[in-house]
């Protein structure tokens, strides 16, 4: 009887822990947040954020724009789309299509990466093990890979993707490093769910301890005041110095998305942000010869 009620235990524990329920993934307001450390060119450490953006068509199917907000600003590097039958995620470059993620595969199997739509360079995961996540109060399946290029790991949680060096596009690298740099996945975060690798990263995610770099790592440019920070209606920008280096004022959201645009034409800003959800956003000041960026806190 003793044996039976173990066994019974350990079945309903598997139950719990690789459930039925498929967890898709996000359509917006999502984020990934890594950082890249030990560049040998400057600024040589930077965060960047992967987030989704507008709704397209490609052809016949419908996807989800990929921006990557990083130090040299942002932009769209592609699109995903989720077939929810297959529990499979396609990336799409504007050129070719992959599959990025395959939530069905089982300990053992393959998948493959065909020249990578950036290196012209094949190679493919195997699936080493499957486990389980505790995500803001869910167990999550997880897939534990190894990358047949260098035998580097990666790491898939379903609803979430790679949460392992590049996060959301990793599988789409094959860990070529052309600078010495290493990536650092931080976290993820989409709606309520927040899921942080604490190793890397502390605090709010996206990774508040990265963030608040972000002017060390930049052009710092001490002629610019920005007033108040925090802030709750209005940010006040003011130059006491090398207005004409300047050309644009830009607000953007913390996952690198444009908020507003503005031309500089004196030197005094009004920026009004009032109607903003709370949280952290930058301005970022561009000319013909630099640009800088500064962080704001909407309170």
């Amino acid at each position: 009887m003793r044996k039976f009620t173990i066994i019974l235990i350990a079945i309903l524990l598997s139950g719990k822990l690789f459930s039925q329920t498929y967890f898709h993934f996000p359509t917006s307001d999502a984020l990934w947040n890594y950082k890249i450390a030990g560049s040998l060119s400057y600024p040589y450490e930077w965060p960047v954020i992967d987030s989704l953006g507008q709704e397209i068509t490609i052809g016949t199917n419908q996807y989800i724009e990929v921006y990557v907000a990083a130090q040299r600003g942002s932009s769209v590097v592609g699109a995903i789309r989720e077939d929810t039958v297959q529990k499979k995620i396609y990336f799409h470059n504007f050129t070719n299509e992959i599959v990025l993620y395959d939530f069905t595969l089982d300990v053992g199997d393959t998948i493959y990466y065909s020249t990578n739509l950036n290196y012209n360079l094949d190679y493919y995961k195997v699936v080493d093990y499957i486990d389980s996540t505790f995500v803001s109060g869910q167990f999550r399946r997880t897939w534990f890979l190894t990358n047949s290029y260098l035998g580097m790991t990666d790491i898939w949680i379903e609803g979430m993707g790679s949460v392992y060096r590049y996060g959301l596009l990793y599988p789409n690298d094959p860990d070529i490093v052309l600078d010495a740099s290493n990536p650092y996945f931080g976290c993820f975060s989409h709606d309520t769910v927040i899921y942080i690798d604490d190793s890397n990263c502390t605090g709010a995610c996206p990774c508040t301890d990265w963030l608040v770099k972000v002017d060390e790592i930049n052009e710092i440019d001490e002629d610019i005041t920005i007033f108040p920070n925090p802030a709750k209606n209005t940010v006040i920008v003011e130059f006491s110095n090398d207005i004409e280096a300047y050309n644009w004022l830009e607000l953007l959201a913390c996952n690198g998305k444009l908020i507003r645009k503005i031309e500089i034409m004196s030197d005094r800003i009004e920026i009004d942000i009032k109607e903003l959800n709370n949280g952290i956003y930058f301005i970022r000041l561009t000319g013909n010869e630099k640009t800088t960026l500064k962080k704001v806190i909407k309170s």
